[in-house]
């Protein structure tokens, strides 16, 4: 994707985003640093400090004594409105080992209890740690971090002694982050610190563990220890006995996602468990369709919103994929009685569901297919019919992604499915097709005909192919700004002009500048 009104930022060069934020006063450049993890990293850069006469005061001062022109330092905790610090380094070649040993640790502990949130980083986590065992050892019972709710370890390296117990023993931890980092050890240094922490804090609500280095054969940590836990995000070997463990102990669970493979597909205990409070469930990641299937099987979600299926990495064989499909299918099936409230289902699969299963959900408002499957994806016929079943739809996004190394065949949607959708989904604001054109010299004519109906409420629009002839791209442009004055997104896939031999770079340039210039128009507008 190149520009979009809803992502300025990501089309820029680096030098024009500092830019940018170089010219933001100091409270607005902390502002931007709680956007996301990009702008936290372009505000924190010591190029947008340089200008204010700030000391690094905070925790890392308390304890190493040091000014800022040693670190790059983010500490936020003297910020009351924020509660929030944030700790990277940059020791500028210097020796880490030389830094001075704790200064201060009554300031420290000032400092500590009103911290809110952590997120170490695994250059810190060494020597940092270590100094804050020294000051919790130095003061035994006296809770560190009264006021922390949130911990972010981050790619964790392991300290010596119980870090879990000894330093943030007592604190009202409710989220945890810990990555077991990229190699067989790491990922064993972060288990054994995040089993601490749930044996310590079984009062944890939110949970995120990376585990997908974990040598195999071991069981998944004890997360059913926490009574409270509402969301849990897991990356790791999981076996179905083990799911089904987790959705009866935690019966408070309303937003699971399991990124992981599971060894065993067949159920040991027949029925569906109830997961009462189970709002958001996301299956990513599997290496294996059967699997995932007894994952859906297993469980009876009543209050379930929200579902992103995303499995299997290979193509199966014809035995195989008729088995899969139609026990997938069966499932999808049961889950649509079970699960009645259902509005948004994200499917990435090899198979076909087939459009009887797919209306089934009638409760739905948000429906993304991503079709891998050649020959499967769906035509104006089923399209129609979907959009006769689905009324409320008020996105839709269809994608055909065939596997790697085969051949790409043309899309089975015309300019009509948009049809449906105007007569049948009156409240569509998000629409992604893939179509292709019966007519080429017509394409862009029919595509704006149908676009019409949608001029009052379209605000986001994705095209897989555009075939237009060369004259035509400024009427393109102006048709969208005057006839959709609420369109404030649009993607273009794949431009093709149908009246000239263009070579494949000129396209993506015809293709910028259709968009370049939507938005330039839509700006000046």
């Amino acid at each position: 994707k190149i520009f979009s009104a809803l992502t300025p930022m990501e089309g820029l060069p680096p030098e024009l985003k500092i830019a940018i934020f170089e010219h933001l006063r100091k409270r607005d450049l902390l502002s931007s640093a709680l956007v996301c993890r990009a702008w936290r990293d372009l505000a924190w850069d010591k190029v947008m400090w340089r200008t204010f006469p700030i000391r690094s005061s905070g925790l890392l001062e308390a304890l190493f004594g040091v000014e800022e022109s040693w670190w790059k330092v983010a500490v936020r905790t003297n910020l009351s409105d924020l509660g929030l610090w944030h700790i990277t380094n940059d020791l500028n070649g210097q020796n880490r080992d030389s830094i001075p040993p704790a200064s201060d640790s009554n300031r420290f502990l000032a400092v500590a209890a009103k911290t809110g949130s952590i997120r170490l980083d695994v250059t810190l986590i060494d020597r940092f740690v270590n100094l804050m065992m020294d000051v919790a050892n130095s003061a035994p019972g006296k809770i560190l971090f009264p006021a922390l709710h949130t911990l972010d370890c981050g790619e964790f390296k392991e300290p010596q002694g119980d870090f879990a117990h000894t330093v943030f023993a007592g604190s009202p931890i409710k989220k945890i982050w810990i990555d077991g980092g990229h190699c067989e050890k790491t990922a064993i240094a972060a288990r054994r610190l995040l089993s601490s922490l749930l044996e310590a804090h079984p009062q944890l609500q939110h949970v995120t563990a990376c585990e997908g280095n974990m040598p195999e054969g071991r069981r998944i940590p004890e997360f059913w220890r926490l009574t409270d836990l509402r969301s849990l995000y897991y990356e790791g070997n999981i076996t179905l006995e083990e799911w089904i463990k987790l959705i009866q102990e935690c019966p408070r669970l309303n937003k699971v996602t399991i990124e992981a493979n599971i060894p065993d597909a067949s159920p040991p205990n027949p029925g569906p468990h109830l997961a009462p409070s189970l709002r958001r469930l996301s299956i990513t990641e599997f290496a294996l369709l059967d699997p995932a299937i007894s994952m859906l099987e297993t469980i009876e979600a009543p209050h379930l919103e929200a579902l992103d299926f995303d499995t299997q990495l290979e193509p199966l064989d014809g035995a195989t994929e008729q088995r899969s499909a139609s026990r997938a299918r069966s499932a999808f099936r049961l889950l649509a009685e079970r699960s009645k409230n259902l509005e948004s289902l994200m499917l990435v699969a090899w198979i076909e569901i087939g459009v009887e299963n797919l209306v089934a959900f009638r409760s739905l408002r948000r429906l993304q297919v991503t079709d891998r499957t050649p020959g499967c994806q769906l035509d104006d016929s089923g399209m129609d019919s979907l959009c006769r079943s689905l009324p409320n739809l008020r996105e839709f996004y269809l994608e055909y992604t065939p596997p790697h190394g085969t051949e790409r065949n043309h899309a089975k949607t015309t300019p009509k499915s948009l049809g449906s959708f105007s007569r049948h989904c009156k409240d569509i604001t998000y629409l992604g097709l893939p179509v292709t054109a019966t007519n080429p010299n017509d394409f862009v004519g029919s595509i704006l005909t149908e676009l019409v109906a949608f001029r009052e409420i379209l605000e986001r629009l994705v095209l897989s192919a555009l075939i237009l002839p060369r004259d035509r791209t400024k009427d393109f442009v102006s048709f969208l700004t005057v006839q959709c004055p609420k369109l404030t997104y649009l993607d273009i896939f794949d431009v093709q002009i149908s009246d000239q031999l263009v070579s494949r770079s000129a396209l993506v340039r015809i293709k910028l500048e259709i968009e370049g210039a939507y938005f330039r128009s839509r700006v000046a507008s």
